[in-house]
């Protein structure tokens, strides 16, 4: 006797409705084209948000040339390095120089104190003993010799200036130098603006 096929699986109810199976997989089809698209959109918008594009004269709102900020005066905090630690804590020693820079073409900027603490934010040291003039595009340099390590890895300078007239603000920047074990060890620390007053 003929064995009869008892498979009532999903298939077999889709075979019986062939114009069902046509609609499913052509939905199926445009739901993978739409997403294809999507996908494509998203890299191309992508690729053109990094896109490299180019600086445009006037932007900048209120602001000097290349972003720079035009200020009469600061207070700046510049984290310092007399040390840092490598090798499970053994320290490397390093010498540190302050660098102010007058950025402002045409305008004197006037260095008012030049403050070093240490790691718990004593003062160890006064660099100036009166105020001190910076011309248009002087730079101006302090130095904490390598022997010195009395500020510790977290130390500071605290640098107060100010201007007769708005200017660009100047670059204040630490930048530490070392030597260990026939490795050099080299990296400028920025400053950071904790008063300001703007134009």
């Amino acid at each position: 006797m003929p064995s009869q096929d008892t498979k009532t699986g999903p298939g077999k109810k889709l075979e019986k409705y062939p114009l069902l199976l046509t609609v499913l997989s052509g939905l199926s089809f445009v739901f993978l084209l739409l997403l294809l698209l999507l996908v494509g959109n998203s890299f191309e918008t992508l690729e053109n948000q990094l896109r490299f594009q180019p600086p445009i004269a006037g932007q900048g709102k209120g602001k000097g040339a290349y972003g720079i900020e035009i200020v009469d005066g600061q207070t700046v905090y510049v984290p310092v390095y007399s040390h840092i630690y490598a090798d499970g804590g053994k320290p490397h020693l390093l010498e540190a120089t302050l660098s102010i820079r007058n950025l402002d073409p045409n305008r004197t900027i006037s260095i008012k104190s030049v403050k070093y603490f240490d790691t718990k934010g004593s003062l160890i040291k006064e660099y100036l003993d009166g105020e001190l003039g910076l011309g248009p595009l002087e730079t101006t340099a302090f130095l904490v010799e390598k022997r010195d390590v009395r500020g510790g890895s977290g130390a500071n300078f605290i640098v107060v200036w100010d201007a007769e007239e708005p200017v660009y603000e100047p670059l204040i920047e630490a930048i530490m130098v070392g030597f260990s074990e026939g490795n050099s060890i080299s990296f400028a620390s920025p400053g950071r603006a904790l008063i300001k007053r703007k134009e």
